[in-house]
This record gives C-alpha cells, sequence and structure tokens, in this order.
C-alpha cells in the first residue's frame, strides 16, 4: 500500500521545481504512516527488516528519480538526501512506547494476555517463531518481569526507549563498510 502511494504522488516526485526537503517531508506524512500502520504490534525476523529497509531505499531512490539502472550505492542516494536510515528504528521505538503505554492502562490486562498468553496447540517442528515478547526483550535486554515493572513508570521507560533506539541506530556492518570507505 505504501508502494501503491509512493506512486500516486508521482507528479510530485518528478516535479523539479519542488525542493527535495518539502519532497522528503512529503514522503514521511504521506506515505510512511501507510508503511508503518500497526508496526507496534509486528513480530519480524530479519528477512521483514531487510524488506523494510529495501522500501525506505526504494522510496528515497524515487523520489530522487534514480533508477536501479544508474548503479549508485545507497550510501550515495543516502548522502544526497542527507539523511539516514530510520524506518527500521522508528519501527522498533513505537514497539516500545506502545508497550509502555499499553502496560500502563489499567482498564484492560492486554499485556498481561500478551506476555503470559500461551495457545494450546501442539508445536510444530523446527525452531520455534520469535515471539512478540522476545523482541521486545532483546531490544530493551531486561527480563518480562522487569519489563513490566519499570514501564508503569512512564519516565524510566522513556529513557529505557530512548536507550534502546540510540543502540540499535549503531549497525556493525554500517560501521565496517564506512571505514572501509574511509580507508580506500
Amino acid at each position: 500500500m505504501a508502494k501503491q502511494g509512493m506512486v500516486s504522488l508521482n507528479n510530485i516526485w518528478k516535479d523539479r521545481s519542488t525542493p527535495k526537503p518539502l519532497k522528503f517531508k512529503l514522503l514521511k506524512t504521506l506515505v510512511w504512516p501507510r508503511m508503518l500502520y500497526g508496526c507496534e504490534t509486528w513480530t519480524m525476523r530479519k528477512a521483514d527488516e531487510s524488506k523494510i529497509e529495501a522500501a525506505e531505499m526504494w522510496f528515497f531512490r524515487r523520489l530522487l528519480r534514480v533508477s536501479w539502472k544508474d548503479r549508485r550505492t545507497n550510501g550515495n542516494v543516502l548522502a544526497e538526501m542527507g539523511t539516514e536510515r530510520t524506518l527500521l528504528s522508528l519501527v522498533k521505538e513505537r514497539r516500545l512506547k506502545y508497550i509502555g503505554h499499553a502496560e500502563r492502562n489499567t482498564k484492560t490486562d492486554l499485556m498481561k494476555t500478551i506476555f503470559e498468553g500461551k495457545t494450546e496447540a501442539k508445536r510444530g517442528r523446527g525452531r520455534p517463531s520469535l515471539s512478540y515478547v522476545d523482541q521486545v526483550s532483546k531490544a530493551t535486554g531486561l527480563k518480562l518481569q522487569s519489563i513490566s515493572q519499570k514501564s508503569q513508570d512512564r519516565v524510566i521507560w522513556r529513557g529505557i526507549v530512548k536507550s534502546s533506539c540510540a543502540a540499535a541506530n549503531i549497525n556493525p556492518d554500517d560501521a565496517a563498510r564506512s571505514s572501509k570507505i574511509i580507508l580506500r
């Protein structure tokens, strides 16, 4: 749906008189909400994360009218846009913020159901799929009980969300690539 929204705005992206910062703001306000709808509840695998990053780069390339035939690197496109990849970290940040919000909600026991809920079914063969709780625990570095306790205090939870998102923005692969570029 997000790509469909991007294509429907082709006349804006192709207009040379519209400045890039304005196009970027339009992208963030008109396309990204479609892309991120319901992302607070997603359980993502590595393949899903790479699809989100690929979609973000597709948006940027479309915005700059860069074809894949031009053989320009993602780093080059990001440098021309004057931005970094932020969509995936935004998904992770929204997920953590939602956990705190839902955990503090006293009207329902939604998070208790999610955290402690078990389905009554025979588990299939192979590795068990990563659960929502596992991803939140991995992102924060906290155990389930600690997540429940610390999310009750809004100030503490905001600090945890901020520190988790700051740590997630440093990608070792990107750092290694950039150091190779600098050394050459």
